[in-house]
């Protein structure tokens, strides 16, 4: 399940020197208290040569939840809090995951809030990072350095202006995800 729920969103992060690339990419982009936004997904599945889209909208509140709603081809909530992990269809609770029984609940969480609310401490944990950029166009490079991560992601690559506009996640399998962000409103 958690393997799936990487796949599904993204994750990342790399550094040569963290201290002075985390004071870089806080210099270089914004974490607002709360961001709203659109995304658009596709999927690439090496074994079947085939790619997969999807789209929808995600908020997030910082420190407390991040909601990832695909509305297509599969209406499909993902609720992320820093302790638990659930997934709905509808009014049908698919799986819902606790850090206290589930470990890996924790890392997936503290990844996926430090990507998407730009906590870079937090991903120099699990990432070594290559910065490149400026204010308006930065990427970020990340390479796993915890095992548990690289077992399933190979590489992410992060790109944006103030705010995260795209990830590219490269899966130790092959596999690969792109997802673009889009109106994005704080």
């Amino acid at each position: 399940m958690i393997r799936w729920l990487f796949i599904l969103l993204f994750v990342g992060w790399p550094v040569a020197s963290q201290a002075v690339d985390s004071k870089l990419l806080e210099s270089l982009t914004t974490a607002p208290e709360a961001l709203h936004g659109r995304f658009t997904q596709v999927k690439f599945i090496q074994a079947l040569d085939a790619r997969f889209e999807s789209s929808g909208s995600f908020d997030y509140q910082r420190g407390s939840s991040i909601r990832w709603h695909t509305l297509t081809p599969i209406d499909n909530l993902l609720t992320l809090t820093p302790r638990t992990i659930s997934s709905q269809q509808g009014d049908t609770l698919l799986s819902n995951l606790d850090s206290q029984t589930n470990p890996v609940v924790t890392i997936f969480s503290d990844i996926f809030f430090g990507v998407m609310t730009a906590q870079w401490q937090t991903l120099a944990e699990y990432f070594e990072m290559e910065v490149q950029g400026s204010k308006e166009h930065w990427t970020v490079t990340l390479h796993p350095i915890d095992k548990s991560v690289e077992q399933v992601v190979a590489r992410v690559e992060l790109s944006g202006d103030e705010l995260l506009r795209e990830v590219l996640l490269f899966e130790a399998t092959g596999d690969q995800t792109q997802i673009k962000f889009i109106e994005l409103r704080q």
